[in-house]
C-alpha cells in the first residue's frame, strides 16, 4: 500500500497532478481523496495500487483552509480565474466581518457554485455552465466547523503561512520575495493567483467537513454583507490528520517513501491478536466495543481494515491485507 502527500502548486488540475505522480510510480493505479481547484494550491493526497482502497475515508476527512475572499466584485466560476463579471459597493467593517462569520457555524446545507462536479441528470454543472446553460442545483449537505478571521485589507495580500497549536496561521511577508525564497523568516510563502483588481480581502481559516465548496463560501459571505464576493485564493493546509508540513512537491514523489496509512487515517486504532487478524480476514465481525469507524492493525501496526462500531461489536467495512 502507498499513500503520497503532495503539495499542489499553483494553475494544475487535481488530474494533472495524478497524471504526473503515474509516471513517476510507473502505476496508472493512482487517485487522490478530493479534488483541489487550479487556482488552488496545498494538501492533495495521493494513493496508489491498494492504497486505492482508503480514498472513500480519506475523502470523507475534515479538511482545513486558508481562504483568501476578495469583496466588491464577482466572476462566473466564483474565483479569480475570471473576468470579473459584476461589481458592487463595500460598505461593510471589519466588526460586520467578524459579527457575520459565525453564521457558517450553524449552516447545513449550501448550494454549489454552477462550475462545480455535481451532477443533474448525469450531466456535470460546470459542462453545463461552459456551454451557457444553467442547472438548478439544489442545497447539499455542508458542515463548517471553524470559520475564524486572520486578516482584512484593502487588498489582496500574500503572506507566509505556518502551522500553530490553533491551526494554520499567517505572517506579513517583509520586503519582496519570490515563492520558494524563504530568506530569514519562517514559514512557506503563498502563491496566489494574479489579482483582478484592488478588492477589500479577507484572509480566513476554515475547517469545513466534506463535500463543502469554498467558493460558495465566498459567495454567500458577500451575499451576508450586501456586497459580491468572490475566492481570490485558496491554500489547503490539513486533511484530516495530514497537514501541509508533511508534504513534498509534486517532483519529489519518492515511491521508497510513502506515508503510513494508519498516520492518514484519523480513526482510533485497534490492535488485534493473531487470530482476530484471521477472523477479520474471513468477514467475520469482532465482539469489541467500539464506536464508530476504527482501523485495525496487527502486532506491527500495519492495517488490516477499516470496521465500523456500534458499541458492542465490529462490522468489517474494507480489508486490505490477505
Amino acid at each position: 500500500m502507498a499513500l503520497f502527500a503532495v503539495d499542489k502548486p499553483l494553475g494544475i488540475t487535481s488530474h494533472d497532478v495524478v497524471d504526473a505522480a503515474r509516471r513517476r510510480l510507473g502505476t496508472r493505479r493512482v487517485g487522490h481523496t478530493g479534488t483541489l481547484d487550479p487556482l488552488a494550491t496545498g494538501v492533495l493526497i495521493l494513493a496508489s495500487n491498494s492504497s486505492t482502497k482508503l480514498v472513500p475515508f480519506l475523502s470523507a476527512e475534515d479538511k482545513e483552509y486558508l481562504a483568501w475572499v476578495s469583496f466588491g466584485a464577482t466572476t462566473e466560476t466564483l474565483d479569480a480565474e475570471g473576468p470579473v463579471t459584476a461589481e458592487a459597493p463595500v460598505r461593510f467593517s471589519k466588526k460586520d466581518l467578524e459579527t457575520t462569520l459565525p453564521h457558517f457555524l450553524s449552516l447545513t446545507e449550501q448550494v454549489p457554485p454552477a462550475y462545480s462536479a455535481v451532477k443533474i441528470g448525469g450531466v456535470k454543472a460546470y459542462e453545463a455552465a461552459r456551454k451557457g446553460e444553467s442547472l438548478e442545483l439544489t442545497p447539499r449537505p455542508v458542515k463548517y466547523l471553524e470559520v475564524t478571521l486572520l486578516a482584512f485589507e484593502p487588498a489582496p495580500k500574500t503572506y507566509r503561512i505556518g502551522p500553530s497549536p490553533n491551526g494554520w496561521e499567517i505572517t506579513p511577508v517583509k520586503g519582496r520575495q519570490a515563492p520558494g525564497d524563504a530568506g530569514t523568516q519562517r514559514g512557506r510563502l503563498v502563491q496566489l493567483p494574479r489579482a483582478l483588481g484592488t478588492y477589500p480581502t479577507a484572509v480566513i481559516r476554515l475547517v469545513v467537513g466534506s463535500g463543502t465548496y469554498v467558493r460558495a463560501f465566498a459567495r454567500d459571505l458577500g451575499e451576508l454583507l450586501g456586497t459580491k464576493a468572490f475566492l481570490s485564493g485558496l491554500v489547503r493546509t490539513r486533511v484530516g490528520r495530514v497537514g501541509l508540513e508533511r508534504c513534498v512537491p509534486l517532483e519529489k514523489i519518492d515511491p521508497e517513501h510513502p506515508l503510513e496509512e494508519t498516520q492518514a487515517l484519523s480513526f482510533p486504532l485497534v490492535q488485534l491478536s493473531h487470530a482476530e487478524v484471521k477472523r477479520v480476514l474471513e468477514g467475520v465481525p469482532l465482539p469489541i466495543p467500539a464506536q464508530g469507524y476504527v482501523a485495525l492493525v496487527d502486532n506491527r501496526r500495519q492495517l488490516i481494515a477499516i470496521a465500523e462500531g456500534d458499541g458492542f461489536k465490529l462490522k468489517i467495512k474494507r480489508v486490505f491485507k490477505k
